[in-house]
Parts: structure tokens; C-alpha cells; sequence
């Protein structure tokens, strides 16, 4: 499989046949063939325009915060397009068309085609081109993560927000912005996936912010 030269493609060191097998045990799936031949070549990948492929670090904890187990059984999550989109592909080894779902309604009934042929999608760049793609523009939502309220926790809920959502600034800079409310923590942050992780924040009061 040929990885195609996008201009800011982000890469990863290969994935192991240990890691995938890893991933297979744990989700008790059975990825498919030509995806785990992009994850040996690079384990995630992330593109400029905001494609993410995920890799088998991110695969568990994305698949379980999609409850892809619940509304998607036999499908596996394997990327999203950081606007609350998600790329599904059945599970076998054969398996190669990619669907997309909003996150809110991850039904495969409800899912559009983007490419019945993964590898050749992957030569493509990624692009998403589906029937629907001239109307679905005002899906892809970003949001801002607000901290409105010091949780009655202190630093360990604040930790736990950052373990959460997968922020980059440090515990320091959490504590002290807590200090100074309402407090972004995060800009331009999908907003389905954000939505999803707000629910693991029992007792602690986060705001979704979306641009108008």
C-alpha cells in the first residue's frame, strides 16, 4: 500500500503484529486486511484537513466513547473526521468499503458510502465524497470546552479533564486558568466526540460552545 504525499500528513512508527493482535483481543474484533496494512505502515495518521486514522493506541478508548459495540455491532471505528463524523468498517478480513456516521446516530443504516475500496481510498488522499456531501458542510462542528465551575474535586478532577479530552496543556496551566472562570480549555474541538466525553464528566460543569 502506497501512502499518497499530502502536504502535512502526519505519521506514525509502524504498528506490530503484537499491538494489532492486542487490539483484536481486547475489542474481540477482527480488523481488516487492508486497514492493518495502513496501520503497518503507519500506526494512525492524522492529514491536514483533519482526517484522522486511528491508530491501536486510540482504537479502544475511541471505539468504546462511540459505544460502537452498542449501535454499530459487527462494525469497528477506524477514524473520524474531527468535525463528529465517524469512518466504520465491517469487520472480516475481506472488508473493504469505509461508511461515515454522525457520531450522534453511529446506525450503519444510517451511514453514507465513502469508498467501497479502502486502499484505493488511502492512494486518494482520503477524500470524502458521498451523495450527501454538498448538504452534510454543517455537521462537521467544532466546539469550544468551557470550565464554568471549580469541580469539588480540585486538581483531580482538573487532571481528569485533561486525561479526558486529551489536552496538552499542563496540570499547571489547568490550575490556574480553574482560578479565572468561565475557562476554555479547548478550542476548535469536535463537537461530537466533545459531547460524548462531557458525559464521563459526572459533577463537573463543562459548557460546549459552538460558533454561530
Amino acid at each position: 500500500m502506497d501512502i499518497p504525499h499530502i502536504s502535512d500528513l502526519l505519521l506514525r512508527p509502524s504498528a506490530s503484529d503484537q499491538e494489532i493482535l492486542n487490539v483484536e483481543n481486547e475489542w474481540n474484533a477482527k480488523l481488516p486486511h487492508s486497514y492493518i496494512q495502513l496501520l503497518k505502515i503507519s500506526n494512525g495518521i492524522l492529514t491536514e484537513q483533519g482526517i484522522v486514522i486511528y491508530g491501536t493506541e486510540d482504537m479502544i478508548e475511541r471505539n468504546a466513547t462511540w459505544e460502537t459495540k452498542v449501535y454499530a455491532q459487527d462494525y469497528i471505528a477506524i477514524g473520524d473526521d474531527s468535525g463528529g463524523r465517524v469512518f466504520l468498517m465491517h469487520q472480516g478480513d475481506e472488508e473493504k468499503r469505509v461508511l461515515i456516521v454522525d457520531s450522534g446516530d453511529m446506525t450503519p443504516e444510517h451511514a453514507d458510502l465513502v469508498t467501497s475500496d479502502f486502499t484505493q481510498w488511502v492512494k486518494n488522499g482520503f477524500l470524502i465524497k458521498t451523495d450527501e456531501t454538498e448538504d452534510s458542510g454543517s455537521t462537521s462542528l467544532n466546539c469550544k470546552i468551557v470550565l464554568i465551575d471549580m469541580p469539588n474535586g480540585g486538581l483531580k478532577d482538573l487532571l481528569k479533564i485533561k486525561s479526558v479530552f486529551g489536552l496538552k496543556m499542563t496540570a499547571a496551566d489547568l490550575l490556574k486558568g480553574s482560578r479565572n472562570l468561565p475557562f476554555i480549555v479547548a478550542e476548535e474541538y469536535p463537537y461530537g466526540l466533545a459531547k460524548k466525553l462531557v458525559e464521563k464528566m459526572v459533577g463537573i460543569k463543562i459548557e460546549l460552545r459552538v460558533a454561530k
